[in-house]
């Protein structure tokens, strides 16, 4: 893929911990990763950057937000 969309908040494992074993990956490690997330606290996105996002997205997303953050990554 050229960009993924990870939710942060999944059910068995948290979007962070997938977004660091890709991220591990030589074969995965290049694809830009943008965090999405319904509960925004205070330090999120630098965690989620330290994890390995590249951009970050709080719900509810805008549309122009939404299509903004992807164009940076696939134009």
């Amino acid at each position: 893929p050229d960009l993924i969309l990870m939710d942060i908040q999944l059910p068995e494992v948290s979007g962070l911990d997938i977004t660091r074993w890709m991220k591990a990956d030589d074969e995965l490690a290049s694809i830009p990763i943008i965090a999405v997330t319904a509960f925004a606290m205070r330090g999120d996105e630098e965690r989620f950057r330290e994890g390995g996002c590249q951009d970050y997205l709080s719900k509810p997303i805008s549309v122009a937000t939404f299509i903004g953050a992807v164009r940076k990554f696939i134009g």
